[in-house]
C-alpha cells in the first residue's frame, strides 16, 4: 500500500485524492494547503474510514522526513512546482506532478537533475492522453496503418470568464508563467508532441488578449509549424470559446481521422483526379480501431494509475519529465515567436531569452494589469472535450 501527500488541495487536488483512492493501493497519509479548511473540506468528501490518522499542514516542509510518505503528489500554482518537486524527490519520494511541469527549461533541467540524481520517479499528469478514442488513435498512427503524417491541425479552445482570473495566482507571469496557453492549452500541446514523437523543428506564432481584462497574459493565439520530416501543423489556442471545441484533425497518406470524438475518412482518386470514398478501406481501418483494446480507465484515474505502475514495477513513468519539459519548450518557443514577431527554431538553448524564468517573465507583454486578487473561489472545476 503506498502512502500519499497531496500538496495542494484545491479543486485538481482533490481530483487527484480521489483518483489515488479509486486506484486500490494508495492511502490518503497526508494533506497540504496553505487554507487548512480546503485541507478539511477534501477529507470530508473523501470515502476515507480513519480520517483522524491523516496530517493536515499549511507547510509542506513539515513533510519532508517522513519515512511514511512514499509518493508526493503536487497540485500548487507552476511557480511553485521547481522548489517543491525538487525538494520531495530528493528527501527520497517519489512525485507525480500536475502540468505544466515548470514555467522554463531553466527550472525543469534541476528538476529533472533531481530527478536522477535521488533515484526516483517523476511523473508529470497528461490526463487527455487516456481516452480512450485518443489511445486507439496513436496504436495505429506509431504501427502505420494511416501512413505518415502530412499534416496536423489542433484546436484548443476554451472558455473562461474575466473572473477566472482572479484568483491571486492566475494571470501573471511570474506566477502561471503564461495565459490560456499554459493553464489549458498545454494539454493538447502534449498530446501534439505525443502523437508527432517529438518537438517541431520551428514555430511562428501570434498572441492577443482580447476578453480577460485582469490577466496580464494571453487569451488567444495561433501558429503554425514545421516538423522533422516534412509535416506541417496548425494550433490556435483560445479561452472566449463558449463551444470550448478541443480537438486534431490528422491529414495523413492512407487516411484522414480526428480525435477526441473518433472520426475517419478515406478517398481514392477517380480517373479524373476527383474523389470518391474509398469504402472499402475505410472500413477496414475501422475494423483495426474497433478490435484494439484499451484500459478502462480514462483521464486522471488512468494517468495516476499508470504512475503507480511504473513505481511498482521500477520503469520509466508514461508522462515523463522529458515530455513536461518538452511541452514547455513548445510554448515558451511559442511566446517567444509572438513576441518578436520571429520564426523560432527548437529545441529552445540555454542562449535564448525564455531558457530561464526570469528572461521569460521580462520578455512577455503585459496586456492587462491585474487589479483583482482572491485567495479562492466558488464553482465546479469542468474538464475539457476530451473528457466529455
Amino acid at each position: 500500500m503506498h502512502n500519499i501527500a497531496i500538496i495542494g488541495t484545491g479543486s485538481i487536488g482533490s481530483v487527484h485524492a480521489a483518483a489515488f483512492l479509486r486506484d486500490g493501493r494508495c492511502r490518503i497519509t497526508a494533506l497540504c494547503s496553505r487554507t487548512l479548511s480546503k485541507c478539511h473540506d477534501l477529507i470530508d468528501t473523501l470515502d476515507i474510514k480513519d480520517k483522524d490518522d491523516i496530517t493536515i499542514t499549511d507547510d509542506w516542509h513539515t513533510l519532508l522526513d517522513r519515512d511514511d510518505i512514499d509518493i508526493v503528489s503536487i497540485a500548487l500554482p507552476p511557480a511553485l512546482h521547481k522548489e517543491v518537486t525538487t525538494a520531495f524527490l530528493r528527501s527520497g519520494k517519489h512525485v507525480l506532478l500536475e502540468k505544466p511541469m515548470a514555467i522554463s527549461s531553466e527550472e525543469e533541467d534541476e528538476m529533472m537533475k533531481a530527478e536522477k540524481e535521488s533515484g526516483k520517479k517523476l511523473g508529470i499528469i497528461f490526463q487527455n492522453r487516456y481516452y480512450k478514442a485518443i489511445q486507439k488513435a496513436k496504436k495505429m498512427l506509431d504501427e502505420g496503418y494511416f501512413g505518415k503524417v502530412l499534416s496536423v491541425d489542433v484546436t484548443s479552445h476554451w472558455f473562461r470568464g474575466a473572473n477566472y482570473h482572479n484568483l491571486y495566482w492566475r494571470g501573471i507571469w511570474e506566477s502561471e508563467g503564461g495565459g490560456c496557453l499554459t493553464g489549458q492549452g498545454v494539454h493538447q500541446v502534449d498530446m501534439l508532441l505525443w502523437f508527432m514523437s517529438g518537438l517541431p523543428e520551428s514555430i511562428t506564432a501570434i498572441m492577443d488578449n482580447r476578453m480577460h481584462t485582469n490577466s496580464e497574459a494571453e487569451d488567444m493565439g495561433m501558429a503554425i509549424m514545421k516538423f522533422p520530416g516534412g509535416a506541417f501543423g496548425s494550433f490556435t489556442i483560445s479561452l472566449s470559446d463558449m463551444d470550448e471545441f478541443q480537438g486534431f484533425r490528422f491529414q495523413c497518406e492512407k487516411a484522414a481521422f480526428q480525435i477526441p470524438n473518433w472520426s475517419l475518412k478515406v478517398k481514392k482518386p477517380q480517373p479524373n483526379g476527383f474523389p470518391e470514398e474509398d469504402k472499402e478501406a475505410e472500413e477496414r481501418l475501422q475494423e483495426i480501431f474497433d478490435s484494439i483494446q484499451v484500459d478502462d480507465k480514462e483521464g486522471h484515474d488512468a494517468a495516476i494509475s499508470r504512475f503507480i505502475d511504473a513505481v511498482d514495477n521500477n520503469t520509466s513513468p508514461d508522462a515523463t519529465s522529458e515530455d513536461g519539459r518538452n511541452a514547455t519548450q513548445f510554448i515558451d518557443a511559442f511566446y517567444l515567436s509572438a513576441v518578436s514577431g520571429e520564426r523560432v527554431s527548437l529545441p529552445l538553448t540555454e542562449t535564448s531569452s525564455v531558457y530561464t524564468t526570469k528572461g521569460l517573465v521580462a520578455s512577455m507583454p503585459k496586456f492587462f494589469h491585474k487589479t483583482v486578487s482572491t485567495e479562492s473561489q466558488k464553482g465546479k472545476m469542468t474538464m475539457g472535450s476530451a473528457a466529455k
